[in-house]
């Protein structure tokens, strides 16, 4: 190999890392990757050679006439008259060697002071990181490489993924990306959308269609105002609309936010449903809310509880999502299919039921052997539907659904992709479960530290790295890649909706739309009579 030096192993060397010496001219960054020729790595009774590869993560410059003792005329004495040498001493951890199934290995022996480090190449670095390149959903590429690509294996995604990080990391788009290459391969995915995050894949940044245009459906509940997006900005929307008919008490009450605790009101809700027969709406669940209210038959109690009811059941009006019928499941588990279900603009409680009631159907297909393919669910803003014990939040009737499939899908053919940007107030029952994760930017100690518990592959290391990523970098641990990774995604192709606004340009257009106004209002007139005090 033709390899470019940077310096010599020194002092103590162990199995795990060790230190090396390299000069001002040559020395490597931070994070970049290194190789350590012809290592003797015990087999037996014998020994073999091996290539073993290591990441710097410490770069230290060191001066033995310049100390820190030095008052400043002392330091500016002295490098005016000599010219001061730079010792640059590096710290790096050993990531392992590939055998010849191409397998990553710890080393059981270490190297040898004063053997030879170099840059690691680019072939060594891709065929190390990603398990297979043909078929892998790429994402990016090393951070310190731009040349060398980085796919996830799809195998990675049988024991569920999470993606975290902090707002403004990049995670939105991350996901994108993963999902645009993830369709091709024949995935079928289902994305519960809250902020309307990938409403606009069908579109490419400057206007033109996707590859996957024809491959995605947005669904929206009807006549809903204030979107960020319009049906035409979008490339069109399918209705999103529920049976109400079909919601058992249950379910009405806490689609409409009645408490579990208000047991007499739920009661009334679950009588009026009982004189209700064929298709109906909150319209005619009022109505019947009423008549029990009013019916002089009716005790005070269950009369005031009825009338109660209909303040939440008038809440449901506001949403066009009643019709008459669901959306045929048969279109959401298609193969090769991207659902994009908005949420955007909907009471919690309503998004709550949709969540609910999607991986409800779902799980009713898997569990009766009617699931033909895998499917992916994408659960964005996942701490608001599956919050935790200590999240300081009631849990939705979601909760118990996602639980379950966090624990069981992958035996049935789903699969989650989780996203959060707080995973101290997700339920640990469904981050645990996440075998593999990308994780973006985080400084928040509480969640580094919700982390730091769920993640195996994690080490001291890479966790102490989280707050100094920068936007569109992240770290791969678990099964999507050989061993834990750090890339910087880039890559997509497909508009993002979750993108943050101009908002220096915003500022701009509100100011020029003042001052217009302002222009076209009219001046008073200047011939107006005076008035005075006589």
């Amino acid at each position: 190999m033709n390899l470019r030096k940077a310096g010599y192993v020194v002092g103590e060397v162990d199995t795990t890392r060790f230190t090396f010496v390299s000069d001002i001219e040559s020395f490597p960054p931070r994070y970049e990757y290194l190789v350590i020729p012809n290592v003797d790595e015990r087999e037996g009774i014998g020994k073999k050679p091996v290539v073993v590869l290591a990441q710097v993560n410490r770069i230290i410059n060191y001066s033995d006439i310049l100390g820190e003792g030095l008052s400043l005329d002392e330091l500016e004495s002295i490098i005016n008259r000599y010219t001061a040498t730079t010792k640059v001493f590096g710290e790096a951890k050993i990531l392992g060697y590939l055998n010849r199934r191409g397998e990553v290995i710890m080393p059981r022996s270490a190297a040898v002071p004063g053997q030879e480090v170099f840059i690691a190449p680019s072939d060594l670095l891709e065929r190390f990181f990603t398990k297979d390149i043909r078929s892998g959903i790429p994402i990016g590429t090393l951070i310190t490489r731009d040349e060398v690509k980085v796919a996830l294996d799809p195998n990675g995604f049988r024991r569920h993924v999470a993606v975290i990080a902090q707002t403004g990391a990049g995670k939105s788009y991350l996901v994108g990306l993963m999902l645009e290459n993830l369709l091709p391969l024949g995935a079928t995915v289902i994305v519960l959308d809250p902020n309307s995050d990938y409403v606009m894949m069908r579109r490419t940044g400057d206007g033109g269609a996707t590859a996957i245009a024809d491959d995605l459906v947005v669904y929206r509940p009807p006549g809903l105002k204030g979107r960020r997006y319009s049906d035409q900005e979008v490339g069109g929307a399918e209705p999103y609309t529920i049976d109400f008919s079909k919601l058992n008490a249950g379910q009405v009450c806490d689609v409409a936010g009645i408490s579990s605790r208000w047991a007499v009101i739920r009661e009334a809700v679950g009588d009026a449903l009982g004189q209700l027969q064929g298709i109906y709406g909150p319209p005619q669940l009022i109505e019947a809310l009423e008549r029990i209210a009013l019916n002089p038959a009716t005790d005070a109690r269950k009369a005031k509880a009825a009338m109660s009811a209909t303040t939440y059941i008038r809440r449901l009006l506001n949403y066009k999502i009643w019709g008459s019928q669901d959306i045929p499941l048969g279109e959401l588990v298609k193969p090769k299919r991207l659902s994009v279900i908005d949420l955007a603009g909907l009471q919690r409680n309503v998004s709550e039921y949709i969540v609910q009631k999607t991986l409800d159907d779902v799980w009713g297909l898997a569990v009766t052997g009617s699931l033909e393919y895998p499917v992916f669910i994408v659960l964005e803003e996942a701490h608001n539907f599956a919050p935790g014990s200590g999240a300081g939040q009631r849990s939705g009737s979601s909760l118990g659904i996602i639980e379950r499939i966090a624990a069981e899908g992958r035996k049935f053919g789903i699969f989650l992709l989780v996203v959060t940007q707080r995973p101290n107030k997700i339920s640990s029952n469904v981050l645990s479960q996440c075998n593999s994760q990308i994780i973006m930017r985080l400084t928040n100690p509480e969640d580094m530290s919700a982390v730091r518990r769920s993640s195996e592959g994690l080490s001291e290391d890479l966790f102490n790295d989280l707050p100094g990523l920068n936007k569109g970098e992240a770290i791969v641990v678990g099964e999507l890649t050989k061993v834990p990774t750090m890339v910087r995604v880039t890559g997509r192709r497909s508009g993002e909706g979750g993108s943050d606004i101009d908002l220096e340009e915003a500022l701009r257009g509100a100011l020029k739309a003042y001052e217009l106004a302002k222009k076209m209002k009219p001046e008073e007139d200047d011939d107006k009579e005076y008035k005075t005090r006589w």
